[in-house]
């Protein structure tokens, strides 16, 4: 394999390290900076809730995204790798959309919360 496809293939799992780093799970408790009130629990729930419905669909997308590019980053130097690209590209493209969503949950989750009244910071 050529300088270029591996180069290619570092920067691909570097973006999905440095994407994974940062994302604070749905699950994770809040963080408040206040008292909390009576409908804190319910409401939290509810939030939850719709969050988990936030991306639906989005990682099947990136990893196609990531698959095409790896096949056509591999294309450039043989049939063989342009495979492996495409296979190394969708499992990238995946693994960056699955953060991406958590992420978007995250802030869904904390939003909606604060659209509610309560001092949820994150």
């Amino acid at each position: 394999m050529s300088g270029r496809f591996f180069a290619a293939l570092a920067s691909g799992i570097l973006l999905m390290a440095v994407a994974a780093c940062d994302t604070v799970p749905l699950e994770a408790p809040l963080q408040v900076s206040g008292t909390l009130g009576a409908s804190f629990n319910s409401d939290e729930a509810q939030c939850r809730a719709e969050a988990r419905r936030v991306g639906q669909g989005h990682i099947g997308k990136t990893a196609a995204v990531g698959g095409v590019g790896g096949a056509l980053a591999g294309a450039t130097e043989s049939r063989d790798k342009a495979l492996a690209g495409a296979v190394i590209g969708a499992a990238v493209g995946a693994a960056i959309g699955d953060a991406e969503i958590k992420q978007a949950q995250r802030n869904y989750l904390v939003q909606c919360m604060q659209r509610l009244g309560h001092p949820v910071i994150g």
